[in-house]
């Protein structure tokens, strides 16, 4: 069985994607597909993070649809890749909140007696 193909690279596409005036046609729909592709990646990881999301999973799960049906119309490249930016920016911060929870769990199951005085 072959290996499953890489994921989509979002850097700028090759010189001889361009014309005089930027990005061609062909260009835009081959960054849009390959947004596409890499976006419904992020959405299962952001709906996998969003699984202990403080206000609970629903909510995450509402907010997280509106995003994407609110920017389902853009086509511009740099936009999209701006979108996906900030994408990655948000699973960034969900990641250091649930890292944070976890250490003030752990500091107050270890150092709760210190606190205390007898």
């Amino acid at each position: 069985m072959p290996h499953p193909p890489p994921p989509p690279r979002l850097g700028r596409l090759p010189q001889e994607s361009e014309s005089e005036e930027g990005f061609t046609a062909a260009a835009c729909r081959k960054v849009r597909l390959e947004a596409v592709k890499y976006a419904l990646g992020e959405d299962q990881r952001l709906l996998y993070l969003g699984r202990d999301y403080p206000k609970g999973a629903d909510y995450f799960k509402r907010r997280l649809k509106s995003v994407f049906l609110k920017n389902k119309d853009v086509k511009d490249p740099e936009k999209i890749k701006e979108l996906i930016e900030q994408g990655q920016f948000v699973m960034k911060e969900l990641e250091a909140l649930y890292f944070l929870k976890k250490y003030r769990a752990m500091k107050q199951r270890y150092y709760s007696d210190t606190n205390k005085t007898n």
